[in-house]
């Protein structure tokens, strides 16, 4: 579906307080319209509205009103946000763009030793036409060349579990609700058979 070129990505980012540094970050990913930008202090309301939507089944159980919802919502996010400035200050938070169109957020650690997937998370409408897949593939790509591994957390019941599979991931560590999977270079890989995947949050690091 989509036609591969690669070009560099823009500023590496961290999300501390939301400042961008000048260093350029790694990953290069310019696929069909779709590229990386480093998330700034604007985007915060489409940062929420991603995460609250990969919620969006766990919130229609609960029976609460929008409101509820809402409040409830804005509570976890921030104590997301809370976590991943003290846990992994280093991380680098980017807005997903279709376009010109903002579809989704990734977040990624870099270190000597690999690269750790923290979230890649798309709104519903953009699920499943393989933008995820391009972009694991580029992060792969990249660690493949600096001999490093991929690592993630998946909820044990996650859906995109499967998806990682086929990826190549194989689960290292398994917890009572995560399972941290690692990639390596010569890892199998069917990635052209992962059109379907699934954009939920899968990084929280409370395991």
């Amino acid at each position: 579906m989509f036609e591969k070129s690669l070009a560099p990505a823009l500023d590496e980012h961290r999300l501390g307080n939301l400042v961008a540094v000048e260093e350029p970050s790694t990953l290069t990913v310019s696929i069909a319209g779709i590229r990386l930008d480093p998330a700034r202090p604007s985007d915060e309301p489409f940062l929420y509205r991603t995460f609250a939507s990969t919620r969006s089944e766990e919130m229609a159980l609960t029976g609460w009103n929008a409101e509820q919802q809402d409040s409830f919502l804005r509570m976890q996010y921030e104590a997301q946000r809370r976590s991943y400035v003290m846990q992994i200050p280093n991380a680098e938070y980017s807005v997903i763009h279709c376009e010109q169109t903002p579809v989704g957020r990734l977040i990624v650690e870099r270190t000597n030793q690999g690269i750790h997937v923290v979230d890649i998370a798309l709104l519903p409408q953009f699920r499943g036409h393989g933008i995820g897949s391009i972009l694991m593939e580029a992060i792969m790509k990249e660690a493949s060349e600096a001999a490093k591994t991929v690592s993630l957390h998946v909820e044990r019941f996650n859906p995109a579990l499967q998806w990682y599979e086929r990826l190549g991931f194989s689960v290292v560590h398994s917890g009572p609700i995560y399972l941290e999977m690692v990639w390596q270079h010569g890892s199998p890989s069917s990635s052209r058979e992962t059109k379907s995947e699934v954009g939920a949050e899968h990084g929280d690091l409370s395991d």
